[in-house]
Formats: structure tokens, C-alpha cells, sequence
């Protein structure tokens, strides 16, 4: 495994200056970009190396980190959650770090999840003692299930929901309610999908 010291030497020459210029971690809103020891602490404390050989983890955006490709090129700034799989997980934050840092480290949002306008609503796999879980949704959906009724739809997951919901309505609602999330999916052509699901970008 490569030591730190020899990936920053190939990273992108405008970021080797910027980092001998700072002491200190810098702060923009979520993101934490590290100064020197920072960065050689968290690189090997989240093992990079063994997982995305070749590039070197600058900074952070809560469970996501921030990456520079160390070939000598002047490239990307690169996003991946933390534990990922390897290249094939990265998208791209920034074409090049000096953009990055005139920005002042903002972030691209998350791209827009491609959801059908509308489709048949499920809900599968709650645990079957979580009735106020179930209360919770039938609220989220506007449902009228008899709340004497709800035992019994939990034991017969997957159960039809709500028929023709709006997709994107629902997605937007179960921002604010997490807890929800792992349970509600809708009908496709290939079985249940989770309304809301990690998005990735298409392109790299």
C-alpha cells in the first residue's frame, strides 16, 4: 500500500500548494476539506488504500468522502460514500480542484431519483409488532385502514398501500420522515422498488 506522502506528491499541483498553505481543517458548510495531518489520519484511519488504490481522500461531506486521483493530472475531484466498492462507486463533485476551491468547496446536489409519476404503493418488509410504524404510514399515505385491521396487515406483507400514488409527492415526504423509508416501495414490471433508494448519478 502506498504511503500518503507518495500519492500527494501525483495529485493535482494547484491542491499540493493550497495544502502547504493551511494548518488547519477548512470548514464550508458540510464539507470538511483536511489540512496535512487530517488528511493522513483519515486516509488510513477509513483504509483508502484498500479500497480505491490510487487516490487520496481530501476531505469529507458527512458519510462521503472527497477524492483526488494521484496519476499527476489535474482531475477531478471525486465523491464516494465511505466503505464503497472502488472506482466504479466515485462521481464527480468538481472537473478540477481549482474550480472547486473558487467555489469555496460547494457541492453539486444530489441528482433527482427517476421515479414513475405515479404507480401502485406496497408496504413490505416492517417487523410485524411495529404498529405505530404502520400508523405512521397509513398517515403518510392518507390511507383509511381500520386501526383494529393493522395487525393483520402487517402479517400479510407485501400488502397494497395506495393505488396510483404520486411518486415524487411521496419521495418528497419521506425526506422528513427517515424512519419510514426502508418500508414503502412501489409496483414495477420487475417486482418492488423502494420509493426512496441511494441515488447514484448515470454518468461518471
Amino acid at each position: 500500500m502506498e504511503m500518503v506522502e507518495q500519492l500527494l506528491s501525483r495529485t493535482d499541483a494547484v491542491y499540493q500548494r493550497w495544502l502547504a498553505s493551511i494548518f488547519n481543517d477548512v470548514v464550508a458548510d458540510e464539507v470538511v476539506v483536511f489540512c496535512l495531518d487530517s488528511l493522513q489520519e483519515r486516509h488510513t484511519t477509513y483504509g483508502i488504500g484498500e479500497w480505491l488504490t490510487g487516490y487520496l481522500m481530501i476531505g469529507q461531506e458527512g458519510d462521503r468522502g472527497l477524492f483526488l486521483r494521484c496519476d499527476g493530472s489535474a482531475g477531478p475531484v471525486f465523491r464516494a460514500d465511505l466503505g464503497g466498492l472502488g472506482e466504479a462507486d466515485l462521481d464527480v463533485a468538481a472537473s478540477v480542484f481549482e474550480v472547486w476551491l473558487h467555489s469555496r468547496f460547494a457541492l453539486p446536489p444530489d441528482p433527482e431519483p427517476e421515479l414513475p409519476t405515479t404507480a401502485d404503493v406496497y408496504v413490505d418488509n416492517m417487523p410485524v409488532d411495529a404498529v405505530q410504524l404502520l400508523v405512521r404510514v397509513r398517515k403518510l399515505l392518507g390511507a383509511g385502514w381500520r386501526f383494529g385491521n393493522l395487525r393483520e396487515l402487517l402479517s400479510a406483507q407485501p400488502f397494497l398501500a395506495a393505488r396510483s400514488a404520486r411518486l415524487p409527492a411521496l419521495r418528497r415526504e419521506l425526506e422528513h420522515a427517515p424512519e419510514l423509508r426502508p418500508y414503502v416501495h412501489y409496483a414495477t414490471d420487475h417486482g418492488l422498488e423502494a420509493v426512496w433508494s441511494p441515488v447514484r448519478p448515470a454518468s461518471r
